[in-house]
């Protein structure tokens, strides 16, 4: 939490330049994504991934209480309270690539939702090949950066049984990328239109 107090002196020193604003607010952004080696020893892969997703505005849920987003820091059980988790909602949410290795050891995770991750990068769904063996579903929505090359990796994640892509402005040709999709995950209901669509509850 030491960075925390210490953003107020760092806006002291960001200039009316856009981009050299962009330039800090980037590097606090990486610093609340990168994975913090001492922490993970001390409180394990699932409770340091819960920190993570919901320090940078997500929310989860655990397996033992799926019907609970947990998005309040300071409401999670202490550190003695062992979890795992089920659900990471990255809605609205400032992860970033380096950020997904916090889902190694996760080996609980069925669900996953990217909406409006304005800071995912093309590539940054590669890091879901550390849930690979327990993701089922999966939200893409609005994360801009992400393009049909950045989508293409989603047909390595062959245990998916449901997929939602749309609102995703730079993705060229989705049809195609649908299509692609389709043939390497056939066991999966894939859903990708430019029109807003939800998750179906599991079954």
């Amino acid at each position: 939490m030491l960075l925390l107090s210490k953003l107020p002196r760092i806006t002291q020193f960001l200039t009316k330049d856009p981009i050299d604003q962009r330039g800090i607010w980037g590097y606090v952004a990486i610093a609340f994504n990168q994975v913090d080696a001492d922490r993970l020893a001390k409180v394990g892969a699932n409770r340091l991934c819960a920190e993570w997703i919901i320090k940078n505005g997500g929310g989860v849920r655990f397996v033992d209480s799926p019907s609970r987003l947990w998005k309040d820091y300071n409401s999670l059980p202490g550190e003695n309270t062992q979890f795992c988790l089920k659900v990471v909602d990255a809605s609205n949410s400032s992860i970033m690539k380096i950020g997904l290795e916090h889902l190694k050891g996760c080996n609980n995770i069925d669900t996953v939702i990217f909406h409006n991750c304005k800071h995912l990068e093309n590539d940054g769904l590669e890091g879901l090949h550390h849930i690979s063996n327990s993701l089922e579903r999966l939200q893409v929505s609005g994360c801009y950066n992400i393009t049909d090359s950045g989508l293409a990796v989603i047909g390595e994640l062959k245990n998916l049984r449901q997929l939602l892509i749309f609102d995703m402005i730079f993705v060229k040709n989705m049809e195609a990328v649908a299509a692609k999709l389709k043939k390497d995950l056939p066991s999966c209901d894939i859903k990708a239109t430019k029109l807003g669509v939800t998750l179906k509850p599991k079954k």
